[in-house]
């Protein structure tokens, strides 16, 4: 990266099977032909960001795809009426797991709790998708995050330090109590949205010019909810989407602080890109709706609302909120 050059980086946010969301955002990204230093993610995002980071520039989308479910081809708009369907996917999910993500973990483990579900066919999966190698190659630089049981800290595992294994990915995902926690070298990790849903810290800790993208799948702005589906929907979006944009806006300012203090110009560009499901999903269960249909329709929201960044004029060193309207 030239000097001048400002660092590009992209956070991917957990969020299960909202996750289809980021392949849409990366395709129109790739279509901008900008560079990509960094990228980190928890969860759902610490897969995505390791199906970029492990794969040849030419078959990111490609991987993208195969591992989200989301056909190469025009993709659908939301349909109102796939509410009812959504949720049967979803309970459908919840009793029988869903091929090629997990299965109900039958007997349970006694020695520790191992989760609801068993992450088995994601990692089958992700061993034939990821070259780890080129992963940990520092092209672009990843960082995946995940968080300790029994401090509650995050614990960040950067490419540049440590060599990134499936065990990492795996442990980013141990959302409780659905999947199990991992033990890496004698800690039991779990979840990383549990610290930072979208880990995007030690970016905004790097000197010079900065140009970050946030894809976050749940958003903090919404609707009053008018029942008891929408107020539990509008609850688990509040409680991801606002920590990420408060602790995006009190990072970015003080990355501006430390500049003022250092007598320094501070150029930052920092979009913020947010799932915003219409009533066909859900509702407080759409991440478990797992169906073709739906990785379809985020895909879809994800392309299009990149898009939407690459036309919006940014305020600089603050957030730029994209919203379609």
């Amino acid at each position: 990266m030239a000097p001048d050059q400002p660092l590009t980086a992209i956070v991917f946010a957990g969020g299960l099977g909202l996750g289809a969301y980021h392949g849409g955002a990366f395709e129109a990204f790739a279509g901008l032909s900008l560079p990509l230093d960094w990228v980190t993610g928890s969860s759902a995002g610490a897969i995505t960001a390791a199906l970029i980071a492990g794969s040849p520039g030419a078959d990111r989308l490609q991987n993208l795809r195969s591992y989200w479910h989301a056909a190469n081809g025009p993709s659908q708009a939301p349909n109102v009426s796939r509410h009812p369907y959504a949720w049967l996917n979803a309970i459908n999910t919840r009793l029988f797991g869903q091929a090629g993500f997990f299965h109900p973990r039958l007997p349970m483990p006694t020695s520790h709790f191992g989760g609801l579900y068993d992450l088995g066919p994601t990692r089958e999966r992700l061993m034939r998708l990821i070259d780890f190698g080129r992963l940990n190659s520092g092209d672009p630089r990843i960082t995946i995050c995940a968080t300790d049981l029994e401090s509650g800290d995050p614990v960040l595992f950067d490419s540049t330090s440590v060599q990134i294994e499936m065990d990492h990915i795996l442990a980013s995902c141990g959302f409780l109590p659905e999947f199990a926690p991992v033990e890496i070298a004698g800690r039991w990790l779990s979840d990383g949205g549990f610290s930072l849903n979208a880990p995007f810290d030690p970016i905004l800790e790097t000197p010079g010019p900065l140009r970050l993208y946030v894809i976050d799948l749940f958003a903090r702005d919404g609707k009053v909810p008018d029942g008891l589906e929408a107020a539990a929907e509008r609850k688990s979006d509040l409680t991801f989407g606002n920590q990420t944009f408060q602790r995006l806006r009190l990072a970015l300012e003080a990355r501006k602080l430390r500049a003022e203090l250092q007598e320094l110009e501070r150029d930052d560009l920092a979009y913020l890109l947010s799932y915003r499901p219409g009533p066909e999903e859900a509702g407080p269960e759409k991440s478990f709706d797992l169906s073709a249909t739906a990785m379809a329709q985020r895909w879809r929201a994800g392309l299009l609302d990149m898009r939407h960044a690459a036309t919006t004029a940014p305020i600089r060193n603050e957030i730029c909120s994209v919203r379609r309207r």
